[in-house]
């Protein structure tokens, strides 16, 4: 039993020792590539960490470091971190790789010009570089999402032309569709627009025109109103002053003919001749009084003449 008891004491003290022997031997490094491998994001970061403490002159844990926050999705640390390992390790073989996901990060940040910088100028120091199509194809995806489609549509068109193998030529070519799609609902959208902007001219134009001729017409109307109006009443004034011509001259001519009918009655009653009744007026019959008293009175008068001769004739011959 006291064996027992020491062989197991001896086994535990012999395993505790090993367990604390591979604690003070641990490499955070290589447990942040598992955790890395196992998409632990977290764990990696943190595990990374502590590999650059352990190591800060070191690039290996720094680009790790900087690759686990990329997949962790923390970009603003990440590019901190990018800009020590460009200003620390420029001669790291990885250098490149790190100036790529800088320009990718960048656009994924909406550091549009900035990213667009950051790739061009990875392209143009390492033109060989397997990422090179990669960086074309953030680079038309930083135009696309600037809206400048026609310049993103050229980036894409020649990444699919120079590099049909590449994993991002396909998401070009659906880009492409897009952007092709775009402009031909564009287009008709313009089409429909100036259509439609055409359509309302000419409505406007049209009640435009239809105002105006309405306008026209009343205006017309009032004056040819107003001429005929002019024309009547030019055309009573004329015919009144006809009348009232016509009148005078047959007041005149009346005037003339009862002139001329006095001449003759006052001869005939001088005549004694008889003045039929449908001639007979009041002052014709005044007239014909008068000249009949006038008759009888001449008649009185040559009657006393008579007498006065008869008496004297009779008083000369002895009567």
């Amino acid at each position: 039993m006291n064996k027992s008891v020491k062989f197991l004491s001896v086994v535990f003290f012999l395993f505790a020792g090993l367990s604390l022997a591979g604690a003070a031997d641990r490499d955070p490094l290589l447990e942040g590539l598992d955790a890395y491998a196992r998409s632990d994001w977290t764990s990696a970061v943190s595990l990374f960490r502590e590999a650059v403490k352990k190591a800060p002159g070191s690039a290996e844990p720094w680009y790790w470091l900087l690759m686990s926050e990329i997949s962790a999705g923390e970009n603003k640390m990440a590019l901190e971190d990018i800009d020590r390992f460009i200003l620390s390790f420029s001669e790291d073989k990885r250098a490149a790789d790190v100036l790529y996901q800088k320009g990718r990060l960048l656009f994924l940040t909406k550091s549009y010009d900035e990213a667009v910088q950051t790739l061009h100028s990875f392209i143009t120091s390492y033109p060989d570089h397997k990422m090179v199509p990669s960086a074309y194809y953030w680079i038309g995806e930083t135009l696309f999402a600037c809206g400048r489609y026609e310049e993103a549509r050229n980036i894409y068109m020649y990444l699919a032309d120079t590099w049909p193998q590449s994993v991002k030529r396909e998401p070009s070519v659906y880009r492409i569709a897009l952007i092709d799609q775009a402009s031909d609902e564009d287009t008709l959208l313009s089409m429909l627009k100036i259509s439609h902007e055409e359509a309302l001219r000419i409505v406007e134009d049209y009640q435009r025109r239809e105002r105006t001729y309405e306008q026209a017409v009343t205006s017309y109307q009032k004056r040819i109103s107003d001429m005929m109006k002019d024309t009547r009443l030019a055309d009573l004034e004329s015919a009144l002053n006809e009348e009232k011509r016509r009148n005078a001259e047959l007041l005149n001519e009346a005037a003339r003919l009862e002139a001329q009918n006095a001449d003759l009655l006052s001869a005939l009653v001088v005549a004694g001749v008889p003045i039929p009744e449908s001639a007979r007026t009041e002052e014709n019959a005044a007239l014909e009084s008068r000249n009949m008293e006038i008759k009888n009175q001449a008649l009185e008068d040559l009657k006393k003449r008579a007498e006065r001769a008869r008496i004297i004739y009779s008083a000369g011959n002895g009567e």
